[in-house]
């Protein structure tokens, strides 16, 4: 029954160092390892570019192995029957690292910009265009009453308020 005292005890002395280590530190090194990883700031490169090529490998070998598997899951007659599931992704890999490797810095950025382009109009032009077309056809053409007239006010409140919030973010050039 000591043995067991004496061994707690020991175990108890050697973890106090552990007790007081900074969890909070920890953690918050861990997260900043994880960003360095996006960001390849690892290997002493940062910046958008090379966490961008990381998304064009990503796309690119999703890309190329759902296409290869896709035709070539059917054995027999389709065309990419010769390849088997591991020479599929060895493919992929090797075709999207050739691509997001030697795709030049200026035609990434113009891809981006041009993504992330189309992607904030959507974002902001869609519930523009939503609230314009409620406007127009909420109730139906002859329906309207008092509470509709209310909604379509409110409606049109609202549809200014978003324009007006984006006359500063928007510079017409």
């Amino acid at each position: 029954m000591e043995k067991k005292w004496l061994m707690f005890g020991l175990i108890s002395m050697l973890s106090i160092p552990f007790v007081a280590a900074d969890f909070m530190g920890t953690i918050s090194n861990v997260w900043q390892k994880i960003l360095s990883v996006g960001t390849l700031s690892f290997i002493g490169v940062s910046g958008v570019v090379p966490f961008t090529r990381i998304l064009i490998w990503t796309f690119i070998f999703t890309l190329f192995f759902a296409v290869i598997t896709a035709l070539g899951g059917g054995g027999g007659r389709a065309p990419f029957s010769f390849f088997n599931r591991t020479q599929a992704i060895v493919v992929a890999g090797v075709m999207a690292t050739i691509s997001a490797i030697f795709i030049p810095v200026d035609v990434l950025l113009a891809v981006g910009a041009g993504w992330a382009t189309a992607i904030s109009l959507i974002l902001i032009g869609g519930p523009i265009v939503g609230l314009g077309a409620l406007l127009m056809t909420y109730p139906g053409r002859g329906r309207d009453t008092k509470f509709t007239v209310l909604i379509k006010l409110v409606l049109c409140l609202l549809l200014f308020w978003i324009l007006s919030a984006m006359k500063n973010s928007v510079v017409l050039s």
